[in-house]
């Protein structure tokens, strides 16, 4: 699939959750929202690679780094790095227990967000781990944000609007503040919720 019209070319994992537009809602977001200067940034869960891709090649002075549990897509979204010709690095782990030598200025994250059980699941276990919380929910997603973002920094999740009372809910007990909510552009029922430290 083409990054955008006329775009490079990336490959996707015919086995996991196809690229969404939530993966250009979420980088049109973190454009507008920040500038080109030099930045820190993560894409927590960050399947093929698309969402730091289409930043890398936006924003070249940004360091990208994405962390995706599944070792078939960490391998897949390094190859697509090199057919952009993007220095990127993608990490395989668990964002549960996931903890960066060095913080982050942003956290991008289009996480799993369908409760287990409450939706029909695929043949293929790949696309299953990306589309429900198998491996953690949303209270571990900002238990990860709120350690591996800096003092300073600030975090952008996309979740649909059935989400967004849970993360009014979790994010002071983890000590972190929404800056703002706002629709995730051209999707139906999809917040994107802007965060920092408390008392940032």
């Amino acid at each position: 699939m083409e990054l955008w019209p006329g775009g490079p070319r990336i490959n996707q994992h015919s086995q996991a959750q196809p690229v969404s537009h939530a993966a250009v809602a979420l980088q049109q977001a973190a454009l507008e929202l920040f500038g080109p200067g030099p930045r820190r940034v993560l894409d927590l869960g960050s399947g093929c690679g698309i969402v730091a891709l289409m930043l890398a090649l936006r924003r070249p002075l940004w360091r990208l780094e994405g962390l995706e549990v599944q070792p078939g897509l960490v391998s897949l979204a390094r190859a697509n790095a090199i057919l952009c010709g993007a220095d990127i690095l993608f990490h395989p782990g668990d964002l549960r227990f996931f903890t960066a030598s060095e913080p982050f200025d942003l956290i991008i994250s289009n996480p799993p967000w369908l409760l287990p059980g409450s939706g029909k699941t695929s043949p293929s276990q790949a696309r299953n781990l990306s589309r429900f919380e198998l491996l953690g929910g949303l209270d571990d997603v900002l238990a990860c944000v709120k350690r591996n973002l800096a003092p300073a920094g600030e975090a952008l999740l996309l979740y649909p609007e059935a989400r967004v009372a849970g993360l009014s809910k979790g994010a002071p007990k983890t000590l972190l503040d929404i800056i703002s909510l706002f629709p995730a552009s051209g999707l139906q029922e999809h917040t994107i919720c802007h965060i920092r430290h408390k008392g940032q």
